[in-house]
């Protein structure tokens, strides 16, 4: 799949696409919120009920660095235990009948599945939001719907522009740091838009 911007052939493709394409404030707005939805310490939603979500979409992507990362060994912060491997194939196959899986993590991810894969019949289906609303606060609903649309909407673009089965693999700790927005300090500098 070729890319459809300029990768310095100094830089990761993944790293170059999500870090230096882009207007600079927009580029630190999508850093700062991907460390606040993998950070996400005000949610009560669980490392694995995130990483059931967020797997899924990785895979279909087809980005190796993506698909193989485990935020909770990749991820400092990322808090909640190591989750074994086969919680992340289970999950990426939407084998719903497997026994390691809570309700609630099943329920994630089947809507993520359709989230991704069928949108239009969310929002219809009655019997889905009584399920949603049966083991989900509104709050975690919200949640759920954020997180979501930030990796499918990040994993679009990087179709879109390229990413595929070229990524170096496995990556580098300067690649994981650059991901992980290492750089960032807590709080963003705001200027007035021009």
């Amino acid at each position: 799949m070729p890319y459809r911007v300029d990768i310095p052939a100094d830089r990761e493709p993944l790293v170059h696409i999500l870090n230096h394409v882009g207007t600079e404030k927009l580029l630190d707005t999508r850093q700062r919120m991907f460390r606040t939805i993998y950070d996400a310490p005000e949610t009560t939603l669980t490392a694995r009920e995130r990483e059931g979500m967020r797997i899924m979409g990785a895979a279909r992507t087809n980005c190796p660095i993506c698909a193989g990362m485990r935020l909770w060994r990749d991820w400092p912060g990322f808090d909640g235990g190591e989750i074994p491997e086969e919680f992340y194939q289970n999950a990426i196959d939407c084998n719903y009948d497997w026994e390691g899986f809570t309700d609630r993590e099943k329920l994630l991810i089947e809507y993520a599945d359709r989230f991704e894969r069928d949108i239009e019949s969310i929002n219809g289906d009655d019997v889905l939001w009584e399920r949603m609303h049966a083991l989900f606060t509104e709050e975690e609903i919200g949640d759920t719907n954020l997180m979501l649309g930030c990796w499918v909407g990040t994993g679009r673009v990087l179709k879109a522009l390229g990413i595929g089965s070229v990524c170096v693999v496995p990556p580098s700790a300067e690649t994981l740091a650059a991901l992980r927005n290492d750089q960032l300090s807590e709080q963003p500098v705001m200027a007035a838009a021009e």
